[in-house]
């Protein structure tokens, strides 16, 4: 047998198994019955260790936000001074016209944050302008939006170019390039979440808005700008179609300015909109510890909660790409033995996709009722079976397209932009949106379902734009945005439990506002078909620089394959209908996958470039500082020449001892004991076989 390990170190090899496992007769890893001492919740709060910032940088950004809401236009700090925001009112910049508006201050504290809202208010045309911001108490952060109201008796003046974020960083050496950090968007494709570094000198811009409405849509609303070892993450917050740019000018200073793409118009007397999110998280030191720092932000103050922790993501499996057509899968009794296949092989959420509706995928959207002949009972005869088997229920809607001839499209015609025709439902139009809210509800409790999964396969940009006149340029995307988050918050508070499941294609509809509402659990529609697995690890590796939580669809039990697809938790597409398939094997890596699920809640480190180059090496490596614990994952490719690899952990203790345990391609495990300072040098991994894997645990030795 070729023990997998640390290659070069010493010290006594045993065929033993992880916390929570066991090795049996043949050295596999398998499950205990009894919990190990080492399993702990989900956490709830970010640790204090070397990767939260100091009190000197929390404090010069609580410094910075009261200057500039203030209006100060002298600031040292690196992020400049003045409004962080612009907007033109009445063909003028409004920044210095607010300096006479009548300004209100309203402070409040609580644990984890401030808040203030201040309100700017133009006596002359009674435009009043908002700011809700929050300061992060453990955090160099501040998040705020906008809100925009016509208290008077007249229509406003023209608004236009809205930028709730307007800044002027000092990267005044024009020697010193300023780089900006990003991912790739989603686009369905070897290059979804791809990072991305491009040098900003002095002179040269940059501009980025993604494609056709969906805000991750070929580019991402979250980024990084570093510039001589200090810097600023950015997220926006807009499920629409926004835009940023970053111009340096020629003297070194760098603008930037963030909000959505085109906003000209006027607000009717008691109109008020909203503008996008924005978060800022200020660093000094190194940009990758900012991004650990941005990502524990997000997971404990952003992403959706069960009693105060992270959601913890479901073990889930459906079989809607590779069986739908099968004759007979789509029906109740189909579902019902998939259901039963998912529990058995260890699943804690059984998904109902795009199958189960009257005239199928795509030609359905709309008819939100299931098929009569293949579901008689409805749905909810398979949501109790998988509450039985203790398992929750995922189930697919679709309910922002409308397909020609569908129910909504033939009796609510004047919900559609399209009409009778078909298109995008009028989520800006409140009457709509309540009667799309109620169905929605309805369906939820009639069908038993715990995770709501709203897909959205349609570009609106051209929908919204197509019904603003020229003085409302932005009013209906504004409209549509915010009755998005309308009926998402109403079906959670109706539905208290209530998971969102945020897919659009795969990812192309993630940013702060749906982050802080849903989780994406299929990250993108690669996962569509089998043959993806070096791409998953490419997007494991971009995303988690982001985002905590995500998902993927592993297509088999296989290591290598269901290694690269697993997150937090995962989607199953296993063949159990296909002969030949192994039940034991699909315990097996369900088993092994959710013994690594606390790891994911821990800070992300990667070992290598993030590439879908096939000759390559990918590594990358999840640690909890509060356990002193971690996991990492090595992936030799199919055309990989080298059967060695060089890798040095993060995060770890020098002056502890570790457990270290190593699980091959065939899941036999090993085990052995080294100090800090060995996982903390480069030490050599050899994988002899191409396109297999190895899984790395190790905890403090006790």
């Amino acid at each position: 047998m070729k023990y997998l390990a640390w290659a070069g170190l010493t010290g006594l090899l045993l065929l033993v198994a992880a916390p929570g496992m066991h090795a049996d007769e043949a050295g596999r890893a398998v499950p205990n019955r009894r919990t190990a001492s080492l399993e702990t919740d989900i956490p709830a709060e970010a640790p204090s260790d070397s990767v939260m910032a100091g009190p000197d940088e929390i404090r010069e950004m609580q410094d910075w936000a009261t200057d500039v809401f203030s209006g100060s236009e002298h600031s040292p700090r690196f992020l400049g001074a003045g409004l962080p925001f612009s907007f033109q009112y009445g063909g003028a910049a409004a920044r210095d016209a607010m300096k006479t508006w009548t300004r209100a201050d309203v402070a409040k504290t609580e644990q984890k944050c401030d808040r203030r809202t201040i309100t700017w208010t133009d006596a002359a045309t009674g435009l009043k302008v908002q700011a809700e911001i929050t300061l992060w108490k453990r955090y160099p952060a501040i998040e705020w939006v906008l809100y925009f109201e016509n208290t008077g008796k007249q229509d406003t003046p023209i608004l236009e170019d809205i930028q709730p974020l307007d800044v002027t960083l000092r990267t005044t050496d024009t020697k010193q390039p300023a780089i900006l950090h990003q991912i790739t968007g989603d686009i369905c494709g070897a290059q979804s979440f791809a990072p991305l570094e491009t040098a900003l000198p002095a002179g040269k811009g940059l501009s980025m808005t993604p494609e056709g409405g969906r805000p991750s849509n070929h580019t991402f609303p979250f980024f990084n700008l570093e510039y001589a070892g200090q810097g600023v993450v950015t997220a926006i917050g807009w499920s629409g179609q926004w835009a940023a740019s970053l111009d340096r000018d020629a003297n070194g200073p760098l603008r930037l300015r963030a909000g959505m793409e085109k906003t000209r118009l006027v607000l009717h007397p008691g109109e008020r909109i909203r503008s996008p999110r924005i978060l800022l998280l200020s660093w000094k030191g190194d940009w990758s510890t900012a991004q650990r720092r941005f990502r524990r932000l997000l997971m404990f103050h952003y992403t959706p909660k069960h009693d105060g922790r992270p959601l913890k993501q479901p073990f889930a499996a459906e079989w809607f790409d590779r069986y739908r057509k099968r004759p007979g899968f789509a029906t109740e009794a189909g579902q019902l033995n998939a259901a039963k296949a998912a529990h058995d092989f260890g699943c804690d959420a059984f998904w109902v996709d795009a199958l189960w509706f009257e005239d199928d995928f795509p030609r359905g959207v709309g008819n939100w009722y299931p098929k009569p002949k293949d579901f008689p009972n409805g749905l909810r005869p398979i949501s109790d079976a998988c509450h039985r088997m203790g398992m929750k229920f995922v189930l697919w809607f679709e309910p922002e397209r409308v397909a020609k001839g569908t129910l909504i499209a033939r009796e609510h015609p004047e919900f559609v932009i399209g009409g009778s025709e078909g298109g995008l439902f009028k989520l800006k139009d409140p009457a709509a949106r309540r009667w799309l809210t109620d169905l929605l509800s309805q369906r939820i409790t009639e069908y038993g379902v715990d995770i709501y999964r709203n897909d959205f396969n349609i570009d609106p940009l051209a929908f919204w734009r197509r019904c603003d006149a020229p003085d409302r340029q932005g009013m209906t995307e504004i409209r549509y945005v915010e009755g998005l988050y309308a009926m998402w918050d109403e079906l959670v508070a109706r539905h208290p439990g209530l998971w969102i499941d945020n897919c659009a294609s795969g990812g192309r509809r993630i940013d702060l506002e749906t982050c802080m509402r849903a989780l994406p659990l299929s990250r993108s529609d690669t996962v569509c078909a089998a043959g993806h697995a070096d791409w998953d690890q490419a997007q494991t590796q971009g995303l988690s620089l982001y985002l905590p939580l995500f998902g993927s669809f592993p297509w088999s039990a296989d290591a290598y394959v269901m290694r690269s697809g697993t997150t937090a938790g995962t989607c199953c597409q296993f063949g159990f209908l296909d002969e030949g398939f192994s039940m034991e094997e699909a315990k097996a890596a369900l088993a092994e996958s959710k013994a690594n699920q606390k790891y994911w809640y821990g800070d992300f480190y990667p070992l290598t470039p993030a590439t879908t180059a096939t000759d390559a090496w990918a590594a990358y490596q999840f640690h909890r500082s509060d356990l002193n614990a971690g996991l990492v994952l090595v992936f030799r490719r199919g055309d990989c020449p080298s059967p060695t690899i060089s890798v040095a952990l993060r995060g770890i203790d020098p002056a502890s001892a570790y457990v270290v345990e190593s699980i091959d391609e065939s899941r036999h495990a090993q085990r052995e004991t080294l100090s800090g300072k060995q996982l903390g040098d480069a030490r050599e991994l050899r994988l002899d076989k191409k396109q297999t894997s190895l899984l790395i645990r190790y905890w403090k030795s006790l």
